[in-house]
């Protein structure tokens, strides 16, 4: 017989045929069996039904029937037998005389009837399609069948299989599992609310026979609805009614997924239908915003990985992560249309902020306050989701970890200097990957660090999932790094590893781009607005026609149009960046790297164990073939959050942060990218900064407090002040004045500790050379930014006179040339006058601390001349020079600059090398210019009694000091040349020969030279000062003519006054 059966009904044999072997659904039902027997009765003739209404289950639920259907082929009708269910036993006790009879107890074949025909809303009566509780559905087939075989025309679980296969086939519009899931509802209800007085409840056995087969039946509705004399369909379907709310009639609930996870290992079916449900989710949310109806599907995903078997059957789709393609990586990978939605999306951003430019702070912070709420509800379900499938199983956890993988590994062009947004990932998915590896780490990120160990070093040399080849790595070539990363070691990497790892790359890719991008879009945004502002100034050149005129008014609109998209994603990118909950994790993910990498550089089982500096000499190869993002990372991070969220900070999450910070600036060899280590001088500048409401800066008490600050800081921030000088990029110049003024900024802030103030004092006696070369180059930079403020001024002068006298006479281009020369001095003087107020500023702190470095030879003469010069500059004839209009606004104020001036002479006066040296300018020193000096300080009250006092005392000194050498420069008259340094022209007092030139120069005039440029002079070839040679012979000449000449002078006298 079963050679004349359709392909398609010998497939609905095998699926009945497991009716008969139930699939165990609570312990009282495990009695509960069928036994299939076959019927030849052809398939029964559909009729007309109504729709299926809604019922209540206040009481037995109402019969409905379905919409007309195309008659089903005639075929062989299976017929599933239940396991027989014993009837209940009946009293025996006979009635009470003068009561009345008790009421006849029902049947359990009533019981069948009743309760079945109401649950699943059937009849075996035309005439009983409508009842009080809405509409039942007429089943002529079974009727017939029943008449056929002189039974009873009544519903029980021996023909319920036949009733729900011909009630799903006229459900409307061909979907069965309309029909199908209500009912599954009703019965779950009902067995789950039932009272039974023991397990073997016979009523309670059908029941559970009748749940049993509503879900088998549910089960072919998804996975075969041909069953139902349906074509196969080209889309799941149970996708559709994932999205209906589990409370709903039609919405899969969770008892229903649990139920089809028990069919998994029978039938092979099951878990393919809920992968094809999640695939088509996952179409569908592709094309969806956060703005639309996204919410159905997050719920659904959710509630299908509850379940472990369906959460590890989701990783084995074939497209969970099949893309290699960045921009479409989001879109048809399984998991990428959920991370995808954010309020990051373009169209998104506009519906927050419409029209931005109209809008008040107070809409733009409410619109940022319900964006952030948005983006932690999307983030709250990644969590879930992702927290499910990783506790899945291990191969579950691992194919998604590749997943993440391969996300941050395609989009390594998110951090290139120029982006296509076309060809990489969104801002929006980046962000969510980045939030949702930040979650996973929290378990394992306590503050005691007890777990930091686990993270192995050797996840570099296995098969890691992070490519970090291509890298810039923190202190290695791309040779020493391939080889590196060519070594293999053994063993596999534990959990905490792979999430460590890979999320320090989603910070990299991820949100850290993100501030990146909303640092550059501010400056764009700026740039934009100026360019509007002038673009709107030539309206009137078009106003005398129209159609010109209507050419401009639309390249004006698309102008605006571009700037009010710029702005609602400036205000979005704020939105979610500026959440104090997001970046308190950030930061708490960023202090555990920062330990993680301490412990790496030091070997020290870090906090445990104390850390000192210097570093180790022998840098671990691990940590040099580290990708740079590793301190680049940390680095963007606290500078973020300390120009902008300073208030999240806690005293005690700056600590490790200070202790990083200070010993890679103190063994700076460490780290090849100077702009890294500039960073890190950026992290403690920024510490240092009051916070809104007057607050100190989130680093300063830690800075004045920590052991290791007062050991180290002021070593390591001077130690890059001079490496500074050089960083060997083409902004070098500009640069090292940016990170000076931030270590003058961060010195300023410790320099009332004394603690700081006695350690420099020791080590500037133990270490002469080093502060020698400090204190030159910071000679240099009084020097250098001094003269630049004054020449500024300068030109201001001269310039806003020219144009006052002559500007209305001028041509329009000659006028417009003047007042941007103007303009351009302008600039220059606002900066370089900013930068000359802290140095002046740090000439006087250090003077008073460091003398004697000041005073050295090779120092106190430049710095003498500098002085006078400034001196001049200020009180004599040029300082009309620098009269200009609003000097406030330069941030010059002259009687403050001239105070700090003069308190640097008057740190120094003790020296008397510093006063025979101001006497020795014959450039600049001019006795009038003290006594200038003095008078303007005695007239604005800028000095005390004691401090005029001592400043006449100097002049005195310098006066005496002048008529002294003026005297030695008689008695020597006429000097040799072959005495005098090639440089300075002055008489040598210790000549040393150049190995190479073999030049003969004064040690003092070279040592100075060598500290701005370590070459010979004459040739230009590398030179040091351990190199020179003292030239004996010649100081011994210089000795010999110093004394003969001295002596004949003494003779004159002699004679003289003989005479």
């Amino acid at each position: 017989m079963s050679d004349t059966l359709t392909d398609a009904e010998k497939i609905r044999n095998k699926r009945l045929a497991k009716l008969s072997n139930p699939t165990p659904t609570s312990p009282s039902a495990d009695g509960s069996s069928g036994s299939p027997s076959n019927s030849a009765n052809p398939s029964p003739t559909r009729s007309p039904a109504s729709p299926i209404a809604p019922q209540s289950f206040s009481q037995p639920p109402s019969a409905s029937s379905s919409a007309p259907r195309t008659p089903q082929p005639e075929g062989k009708r299976i017929k599933i037998t239940p396991a027989s269910v014993p009837e209940r036993p009946r009293s025996a006790a006979p009635s009470t005389p003068g009561t009345p009879p008790p009421a006849k107890p029902e049947t359990i074949e009533t019981f069948e009837d009743r309760t079945l025909s109401a649950v699943f809303k059937l009849t075996l009566k035309e005439e009983g399609q409508r009842d009080l509780h809405g509409q039942r559905i007429y089943l002529p087939g079974l009727r017939s069948e029943l008449e056929s075989e002189g039974k009873e025309l009544r519903i029980g679980t021996a023909v319920l299989d036949q009733a729900l296969l011909e009630a799903a086939s006229k459900a409307e519009q061909g979907r069965p599992l309309d029909y199908l899931l209500p009912c599954w509802k009703r019965i779950a209800k009902l067995h789950k609310g039932f009272r039974r007085v023991r397990d073997d409840d016979p009523k309670f056995q059908v029941l559970c026979e009748a749940r049993r087969l509503c879900m088998s039946y549910c089960i072919f509705g998804i996975t075969m609805p041909e069953m139902f004399g349906l074509d196969s369909p080209q889309s799941s379907t149970l996708a559709p009614y994932l999205l209906i709310d589990p409370e709903d009639e039609k919405g899969v609930d969770f008892e229903f997924i649990s139920e089809a996870v028990k069919r998994f290992e029978d039938d092979d079916g099951v878990k393919p239908a809920f992968i094809a449900a999640v695939e088509e989710l996952s179409a569908g949310l592709s094309t969806k915003d956060i703005n639309d109806d996204y919410k159905p599907y997050s719920t659904a995903l959710r509630n299908l990985v509850r379940h472990a078997s369906i959460a590890a059957a989701i990783t084995e789709s074939a497209i969970f992560n099949d893309s290699k393609d960045p921009a479409q990586f989001e879109k048809v990978t399984l998991l990428g249309p959920w991370f995808r939605l954010s309020p990051l999306q373009a169209n998104v951003t506009m519906s927050y902020f419409s029209s931005p430019k109209t809008r008040d702070q107070a809409y733009i912070l409410n619109a940022q306050r319900s964006l952030r709420m948005t983006q932690q509800l999307v983030s709250s379900d990644l969590l879930d989701v992702i927290n499910h499938m990783i506790r899945a199983s291990k191969e579950a956890r691992d194919r998604v970890l590749d997943w993440f993988a391969t996300a941050l590994n395609i989009n390594h062009k998110r951090r290139a200097m120029q982006v296509d947004p076309e060809h990489v990932a969104s801002d929006g998915f980046m962000f969510n990957l980045t939030t949702c590896l930040d979650q996973l780490c929290e378990p394992f990120m306590d503050a005691s660090f007890t777990k930091i160990d686990r993270i192995d070093a050797d996840y570099l040399h296995r098969d890691s999932r992070v490519d970090m080849r291509d890298e810039t790595k923190i202190n290695a070539d791309q040779h020493a790094s391939d080889a590196f990363y060519s070594k293999k070691a053994e063993g596999t990497s534990n959990f905490i590893t792979e999430i460590f790892f890979l999320t320090v790359a989603a910070h990299h890719y991820g949100s850290e781009s993100l501030t990146s991008k909303l640092e550059q879009l501010e400056k764009d945004l700026r740039h934009m607005e100026s360019t509007i502002t002038k673009f709107e100034l030539e309206r009137h050149r078009w106003a005398g026609n129209p159609m010109q005129l209507r050419v401009f008014e639309q390249a004006l609109k698309k102008y605006k149009d571009k700037l009010d998209l710029g702005l609602a994603l400036k205000y979005s990118l704020q939105g979610v960046l500026f959440d104090d909950q997001w970046q308190a994790r950030s930061m708490l993910f960023m202090r555990y790297v920062t330990v993680w990498l301490l412990r790496l550089v030091s070997g020290k089982n870090f906090p445990k164990e104390k850390i000192t500096l210097p570093l180790p000499e022998q840098q671990p190869e691990v940590f040099s073939c580290l990708p740079e993002y590793f301190l680049d990372d940390i680095v963007s991070n606290f500078k973020f959050i300390m120009w902008c969220m300073p208030q999240i900070i806690t005293a005690t999450q700056g600590d490790e942060l200070v202790m990083l910070c200070i010993a890679f600036l103190e063994s700076s060899s460490y780290i090849k990218n100077p702009y890294l280590k500039a960073g890190l001088v950026s992290i403690l500048f920024r510490g240092t900064w009051d916070r809104p409401g007057g607050a100190r800066g989130v680093l300063v008490d830690l800075l004045n407090s920590m052991a290791f600050a007062n050991e180290y800081l002021l070593h390591a921030v001077m130690k890059f002040y001079i490496e500074a000088e050089h960083t060997g990029t083409h902004t070098q110049f500009f640069d090292k004045f940016n990170i000076r003024y931030e270590i003058f900024q961060i010195i300023k802030c410790i320099w009332p500790n004394t603690l700081y103030r006695e350690k420099l004092s020791i080590q500037a006696s133990q270490n002469l050379d080093f502060f020698v070369q400090f204190v030159n180059l910071l000679l240099n930079d009084v020097t250098y930014v001094l003269d630049e403020s004054f020449g500024a001024f300068k030109t201001i002068n001269t310039t806003q006179q020219e144009l006052a006298r002559d500007g209305n006479s001028m041509e329009p281009a000659t006028r417009q040339q003047r007042e941007e020369h103007l303009a351009s001095a302008q600039r220059s003087a606002k900066s370089y006058m900013q930068l000359t107020n802290e140095t002046v500023a740090m000439l006087k702190l250090f003077t008073q601390a460091l003398a004697d470095s000041f005073t050295m030879p090779e120092i106190v003469q430049r710095l003498a001349d500098m002085l006078d010069y400034n001196l001049d500059a200020m009180v004599g004839p040029k300082s009309l020079d620098l009269r200009v209009q609003n000097l406030q606004e330069y941030g010059f104020n002259p009687r403050a600059l001239l105070s700090e001036i003069i308190d640097v002479y008057l740190n120094l006066m003790s020296k008397q090398n510093f006063i025979t040296a101001v006497a020795r300018d014959g450039r600049s020193y001019k006795p009038e210019n003290f006594k200038n000096a003095a008078d303007i300080l005695r007239k604005w009250s800028l000095k005390s009694p004691e401090e005029l006092r001592r400043w006449n005392q100097l002049q005195t000194k310098v006066k005496e000091a002048k008529a002294a050498d003026d005297q030695i420069e008689e008695d020597l008259g006429e000097i040799p040349d072959e005495f005098l340094d090639p440089l300075m022209y002055t008489l040598m007092e210790d000549p040393v020969i150049l190995p190479n030139s073999r030049m003969s120069i004064d040690r003092a005039t070279i040592r100075s030279h060598l500290l701005s440029d370590p070459h010979d002079p004459f040739n230009r070839v590398p030179l040091t000062m351990e190199d020179v040679i003292p030239d004996t012979e010649l100081k011994a000449k210089i000795e010999a003519f110093k004394a003969e000449r001295t002596g004949a002078r003494k003779v004159e006298d002699m004679d003289t006054s003989a005479g």
